[in-house]
């Protein structure tokens, strides 16, 4: 196998996958710059290399526009819903001779599926090992696998390319890591259970580079763990506030535990810094589910409380919620809504419990045999927590799904009921670009009647097929 490395510039493709069927897949997707790409990019010498992105989100990849005579190597990175399309792009580089490594978050987890579709794998994060990988490369001795790891931030380039100059949202990254390792999410196993962050001197060279007004801080947990990650986050808001100050007018949005309501400082320096939102995984309002999930920060002081504190600061509150957890009772999707409603929750995310590789809900459903969809690696298309991925302990899969249709349209499906809820977060929050950004995420979440009628004639397809349509473990 031939890397086409010669004395000239030598050509790289990265590309970013989309799923091939758009089903599940939000209007948000597409807004924002594939951060990990950048990063790859800005850690790969330009006298050396001429690198080509790809974003599937906005330019399907074609192999006909790509001179397979000149390409020394391609990336793909990916998430587990992304992977049945990277290994179909992945085989068309493969087949021309061209190496291809895989990387990002589904190989992290998957790395022995991942090196049957690709030549190398990247395992964790790329920062420490990709100089070692162009250097292996470059001798035809590419390693079948590479261990990132979870490497100091400060290995993490400052990010500038014109490329993300082109979509509407910025994105930057600030820390890394998760302590909590809640059962159904994946990221201290990809990033670690140690929160690292980055200098922040080079969060705020690279924010002030960012072209865009409104910005996703990609971290998360921006407040991170513990005082260092509450004092950190504390001078970094200063550090942007003094980018204001000098006319760098940004407004951000990030994610947090909901604990952040409970810190009035942290919260007006965050405001004062640019931050109109921030999106809480508050998972459930029932208790006992919480714990099941391992997610004990989230019993630290009361949601109401919390959510109410941090939209009186001018930060509107994305409420993230998951149905289908084994715990939940049969009222939980209107107590949900209700519970919304009643504390005046900006906006929400209305997601179904989905168990990704590598969490502990994987593989006790697994082993339980509840996985819906086992075809891999075509199945994992489906693991986007808008299908129904689990059969659901309490009710039927068709159920499942109604039920949330049910509550997604009580909340965003309605043009009213999106002005109500903007004129109510503008009078909660005393900010129009916190009640912009609340409205903006209401409307990217809604989900097409297309995508309703074909998920329940799939569902009622499969059930039907396995005779399960009357049965309540389906």
């Amino acid at each position: 196998m031939g890397t086409k490395v010669s004395g000239k510039k030598i050509r790289m493709v990265r590309i970013q996958p989309s799923p091939e069927s758009q089903m599940g897949v939000t209007k948000s997707v597409g807004l924002f710059p594939p951060l990990g790409l950048l990063t790859i990019d800005a850690l790969t010498p330009k006298d050396t290399w001429d690198v080509e992105i790809i974003d599937e989100f906005r330019n399907r990849f074609d192999s006909k526009k790509i001179n397979m005579s000149n390409t020394a190597l391609v990336g793909i990175s990916f998430w587990t819903n992304q992977a049945p399309r990277a290994y179909e792009v992945a085989g068309v580089f493969r087949r021309n001779g061209i190496p291809v490594i895989l990387g990002g978050p589904h190989p992290t987890v998957m790395p022995e599926e991942a090196i049957k579709y690709g030549d190398s794998v990247c395992v964790g994060e790329a920062e420490s090992v990709w100089a070692n990988i162009l250097e292996d490369l470059s001798r035809n001795s590419l390693k079948l696998i590479y261990e990132g790891g979870s490497p100091p931030l400060e290995t993490v380039p400052v990010i500038e390319h014109l490329l993300r100059d082109i979509y509407p949202f910025g994105i930057i990254q600030t820390a890394r890591g998760c302590p909590y390792d809640c059962s159904f999410c994946s990221v201290t196993l990809i990033n670690g259970g140690a929160m690292r962050y980055r200098p922040i001197k080079d969060v705020v060279e690279e924010f002030k580079s960012i072209k865009q007004r409104i910005i996703m801080v990609a971290d998360d947990n921006f407040i991170g763990s513990g005082r260092r990650g509450r004092q950190r986050a504390i001078e970094l808001c200063k550090a942007l506030y003094e980018l204001r100050k000098k006319g760098i007018n940004k407004y951000w949005g990030t994610q947090c535990t909901q604990n952040l309501g409970m810190d009035d400082e942290l919260l007006e320096w965050m405001y004062k810094s640019g931050c109109r939102g921030v999106l809480f995984g508050l998972e459930s309002i029932n208790r006992k589910v919480i714990k099941d999930m391992h997610k004990g920060i989230n019993t630290l002081g009361d949601y109401a409380e919390n959510i109410n504190n941090t939209q009186r600061h001018g930060i509107m509150v994305i409420g993230s919620f998951i149905f289908g957890n084994d715990g939940d009772e049969e009222d939980v999707f209107k107590d949900t809504i209700d519970f919304i409603n009643e504390v005046g929750i900006s906006t929400q995310n209305l997601n179904l419990s989905c168990p990704l590789p590598g969490t502990r809900l994987f593989e006790e459903m697994k082993s339980a045999n509840r996985l819906r969809y086992i075809n891999f690696p075509e199945d994992w298309e489906k693991y986007n927590m808008r299908y129904v991925a689990l059969k659901p302990k309490n009710l039927s899969a068709l159920e499942l799904y109604e039920k949330r249709m049910w509550a997604d349209k009580k909340m965003v499906r309605s043009n009213l009921v999106l002005l109500k809820r903007f004129i109510r977060t503008l009078w909660i929050t005393k900010s129009p670009v916190a009640a912009l950004f609340a409205l903006l995420w209401s409307y990217t979440s809604r989900t097409s009647e297309a995508e309703y009628r074909y998920t329940i004639n799939l569902l009622k397809q499969e059930l039907g097929t396995l005779g399960y349509l009357s049965a309540k473990a389906a």
